[in-house]
């Protein structure tokens, strides 16, 4: 979008924010959060502080990056708006929080939580922060409503450098899974409609995040990773003597070793999801397993998916599930490919809505300028799903010129598949609560 777009939208704009604006505190807080997400929408080549309030008018340097770095507002009442939005506008008690983390790449050791650690985007080990993000999916659109600042344990022990970056005293270190349950917990708190729970194999090989979701009563589709270990029977257990507790008799295999048992007749062709050009394909196999956590099985058993492309060297992926066994395997492949959703959330709050173009170092900078930019995205969202529909609309009118829906498909809250493999059966696939579309994919563990 840019600066001619938002002028033209700025009526739908001001009126969208006016439910936000009291939860910025002083009344001239309420123009600089104006300006603010104007210029996240604007276009503008670099949209940190100061190049937003040179683009915007009204708009003063200073008073602008003491809005973000320091002004007294409260970013997590902004957020817990977002999701109220969300839930009015997209929501579906059959919905799904897709969690994932991204990479923002800095210089020096002052930005708070940054280490030499991996980053998706840059696709290696480099200097950088990472945020934990949360999307909502649902049949109706997609788009980002919470995220949470991955603090490096090296961090959250040093006070002085916690006190430098205005890191709060109540901040403890959390790892990735946890940060990601938290948000899963409080989405579910504030009574945000949602079944599902989608997640990379950061988050399903994690014991923390899959058994907190499991105690949430919510259903869960969750990558593993291929060395995520599980036993096909459910195994006996022994005393260990003077220990007071039980193990194993037998020890549990990698599900990349399940997967080589698997014959050509173990695997059947699902639809997943709709591409511009048709149905999109993938082979799945599935089996009964009790997941290793720590070494004990779960007290149920899951369901494995293995997973594997078309062709002469297929890739084959891994997910689990809690879901009952009345659950078609069709419906858990196609919400699987859900999960695409939050890549494309966090790469369009990254492209659209500046979410990485920040300089501000702190806590509060951070925070600050990440929900403005969660802000600007769930906007721009909810306009392209109103012009979608207005243009849908024009389209069945007298007279008017039909077009493929492909071309009428907006790139946020509903997006497009590159990979397309024609249905062999004709068979309609599941499709409650999923989303019509996904992009391109990506390996598991790059963000």
């Amino acid at each position: 979008m840019d600066g001619s777009q938002v002028r033209q939208l700025k009526p739908e704009l001001d009126t969208f924010l006016t439910r936000y604006l009291p939860l910025f505190g002083r009344p001239e807080n309420h123009e600089h959060a104006q300006r603010f997400v104007y210029g996240l929408l604007g276009g503008q080549e670099r949209r940190n502080t100061e190049n937003i309030a040179e683009a915007v008018e009204g708009g003063v340097v200073r008073t602008m990056q003491k809005f973000v770095a320091q002004a007294v507002w409260d970013d997590c009442d902004v957020l817990r708006e977002v999701r109220r939005h969300v839930s009015e506008s997209l929501g579906d008690e059959d919905g799904t929080v897709n969690v994932d983390e991204t990479g923002f790449p800095k210089k020096g050791e002052k930005s708070v939580g940054v280490k030499r650690q991996y980053s998706g985007t840059l696709g290696r080990v480099e200097n950088c922060q990472v945020g934990v993000f949360a999307n909502y999916c649902s049949s109706k659109g997609h788009t980002m409503m919470d995220r949470r600042l991955f603090l490096p344990n090296e961090w959250a022990e040093d006070a002085t450098r916690r006190e430098e970056a205005g890191v709060p005293s109540r901040v403890i270190f959390r790892s990735k899974p946890e940060l990601a349950l938290e948000m899963v917990q409080e989405a579910m708190k504030e009574g945000v409609p949602f079944q599902w729970v989608g997640g990379d194999c950061v988050y399903g090989d994690s014991p923390t995040f899959a058994g907190g979701v499991r105690a949430l009563g919510k259903r869960y589709v969750l990558d593993v990773s291929s060395e995520a270990r599980v036993w096909l029977a459910k195994p006996q257990m022994r005393n260990v003597r003077g220990s007071g507790r039980s193990i194993p008799i037998t020890k549990a295999i990698s599900v990349k070793e399940v997967a080589a048992t698997l014959s050509s007749s173990d695997f059947k062709r699902i639809t997943v999801s709709e591409g511009s050009q048709g149905p999109i394909l993938y082979e799945y196999a599935e089996l009964t397993v009790w997941v290793s956590e720590e070494g004990l099985p779960c007290e149920t058993a899951e369901r494995l998916l293995v997973r594997r492309s078309l062709g002469q060297d297929p890739e084959v992926k891994f997910h689990r599930s809690n879901a009952p066994p009345d659950i078609p395997l069709q419906c858990l492949a196609q919400q699987r490919s859900c999960r695409w959703t939050i890549e494309q959330d966090i790469q369009a709050s990254k492209g659209e809505c500046g979410l990485d173009e920040y300089e501000t170092r702190g806590w509060i900078g951070w925070h600050h300028h990440t929900a403005l930019s969660v802000l600007a995205l769930l906007f721009l969202v909810l306009q392209k799903l109103r012009l979608g529909k207005k243009r849908a609309s024009d389209d069945r009118a007298p007279g008017a010129q039909h077009h493929s829906s492909s071309n009428r498909s907006a790139s946020l809250g509903r997006g497009r598949d590159r990979d397309v493999v024609q249905l062999a059966d004709g068979k309609k696939p599941c499709r409650k609560g999923m989303p019509r579309t996904a992009p391109a994919r990506r390996t598991c563990g790059a963000k």
